[in-house]
């Protein structure tokens, strides 16, 4: 899982591409406001049938034959 602190990073690293490289500026600042704006999530197996994360893991480990 990424954490705050990672998110925050990556958004940095990304305004500082954008000062380097003025020609890019625009994609760098909207990949550091998206980084910016992303929160980290906690996703926990509960194990349950109708649980709509269990549904697509199976279906995942179904694909890849896990």
């Amino acid at each position: 899982m990424i954490t705050q602190t990672e998110l925050s990073s990556r958004a940095a690293l990304c305004r500082q591409l954008a000062q380097r490289e003025p020609n890019s500026k625009v994609y760098w600042l909207a990949e550091a406001e998206r980084w910016s704006r992303l929160r980290p999530i906690h996703l926990e197996r509960t194990g349950r049938v109708d649980d709509p994360l269990e549904q697509f893991l199976a279906r995942i480990e179904k694909r890849h034959g896990s």
